[in-house]
């Protein structure tokens, strides 16, 4: 079962613009606020086989009524098949390039969610039209691709924010690894790309059509209780662990003998990101009110600038720990709890590549280079993946160094990167380092990553 979705990116911009008609854009502490957002929802129940998927229709329902609550202008579509698919698709785009055209800069949030059934073949990630056997013969001919034919159907507006919210639910565990998997993949440039569950792993989904896949449900609750302060990606993670509560209590009550769910997102965006409606906006300006006249105000926001500008993921699981602690009715108690765990997997994955701080700053860098460097260092994965690739390239204000290469694909890899471990298995087979070429390519598969047959020359 699936979700996805599609916009643009961005940089933020170093200012204040003001609150107002529909079509501006909020920009505050270097957030983009986007006030034109459309979505596109597609739910797919029927699927032969006794492969259906109760959940679906409720799925678009709620997340019609979220959107909706945000301010999306949202399209929903139930029970497609394949030309059925294509043409929602190719309307939602044709109109988007219109929007896109008529927007101002950073003021556009697309999103696409399609709940259905999806697999990988040769890499690739697939999306299942209704009445199509996902594990039956000639299901890559039936289906669409997620990256050439559904999020590149939306034309990025730059800056701006795409989102993909790809909910594969009720994977069988009995079909043939690799068979019925979404693998890992890079998110274009200015989206977040929102898998239900990990690469390789099954995504559950009751038999009910009264009742939410734990993926929606778990993304629909964070959404309604949002305060409009948390930026989208950050958002995303606390839906991870929501999500991974509620099914591991699943796992517990019927003991089921396979790899638990766990939502995994791939972002590749410019600056921060955040969705909120003209009465969470009202809400946050009462809110900052009332602060204003509380006498540890001043101390509030400057001890939250520190958190913000840390840089070493020991410092900032310091500060950030020590922000919830003092202050933890702050709005910004979200947003730290998800640097703390970004800040603890940052020192791990440092730890496990055996790497020195000094070792992953360089100071050189022009600003996307800074953005990344600051995200990896919260233990985002594509992050650290961009800044390798950078080193490889001599991209971004950074000369070519095999050895920072090595050292970033070694740290993305520790992250959760797959691509970037089975590029550095790649390295090290060239090197004739079998040992290492061996492990590093066992674990991008661990992590999920299908390589397509033309990139490996073992056999794969």
């Amino acid at each position: 079962m699936l979700a996805a979705g599609l916009a643009g990116a961005a940089t933020p911009l170093q200012m204040q613009i003001a609150f107002g008609q529909s079509g501006a854009v909020a920009v505050a502490q270097d957030a983009y606020i986007p006030r034109v957002k459309h979505a596109l929802l597609i739910g797919n129940r029927a699927y032969p086989n006794k492969k259906d998927l109760p959940p679906a229709r409720k799925n678009v329902a709620d997340m019609q009524e979220i959107l909706e609550f945000l301010e999306f202008e949202v399209t929903s579509h139930v029970d497609l098949g394949l030309d059925a698919m294509r043409a929602a698709l190719l309307e939602f785009s044709g109109k988007m390039k219109q929007v896109a055209g008529n927007s101002m800069p950073g003021t556009l949030a697309t999103v696409i969610y399609f709940c259905g059934h999806g697999f990988q073949s040769d890499g690739q990630n697939y999306l299942v039209p209704v009445n199509v056997d996902p594990s039956g013969e000639g299901v890559v001919k039936q289906s669409l691709r997620l990256v050439e034919d559904v999020l590149s159907s939306v034309p990025q507006n730059y800056p701006g924010v795409s989102i993909a919210l790809i909910d594969a639910c009720r994977t069988d565990p009995s079909y043939k690894r690799g068979a019925d998997d979404l693998t890992q993949m890079t998110a274009p440039t200015g989206s977040i790309v929102f898998f239900a569950t990990r690469a390789g792993r099954p995504a559950l989904a009751p038999i009910d059509e009264n009742r939410n896949t734990f993926f929606t449900g778990a993304l629909v609750d964070t959404l309604r209780s949002a305060n409009g302060v948390t930026p989208i990606d950050d958002l995303f993670q606390l839906v991870a662990n929501r999500c991974q509560e509620n099914v591991r209590v699943a796992f517990e009550k019927f003991k089921l003998p396979f790899a638990p769910q766990f939502p995994e997102s791939t972002t590749n965006l410019r600056g921060k990101f955040v969705i909120r409606n003209r009465l969470l906006e009202e809400q946050r300006q009462r809110r900052r009110q009332e602060i204003r006249t509380q006498p540890d105000a001043a101390q509030i926001e400057a001890r939250w600038q520190a958190v913000e500008n840390s840089l070493r993921p020991r410092s900032l699981l310091s500060l950030a720990e020590a922000f919830v602690k003092e202050f933890p009715g702050s709005e910004y108690v979200q947003t730290a709890q998800v640097i703390i765990e970004g800040a603890r997997q940052a020192l791990l994955g440092q730890t496990a590549a055996q790497l020195t701080s000094d070792a992953l700053e360089d100071s050189a860098g022009d600003a996307s280079y800074r953005d990344d460097l600051k995200k990896a260092l919260r233990g985002d994965k594509d992050a650290a993946h961009r800044i390798a690739l950078m080193y490889r390239n001599g991209a971004n204000g950074l000369q070519q160094a095999a050895r920072r290469l090595e050292q970033w694909l070694r740290f993305a890899a520790q992250l959760g990167n797959g691509i970037a471990s089975w590029q550095l298995a790649e390295i090290y087979s060239l090197r004739g380092q079998q040992g290492d070429a061996a492990h590093y390519e066992s674990r991008a598969i661990e992590l999920g990553y299908r390589p397509p047959p033309r990139l490996s020359n073992r056999g794969y």
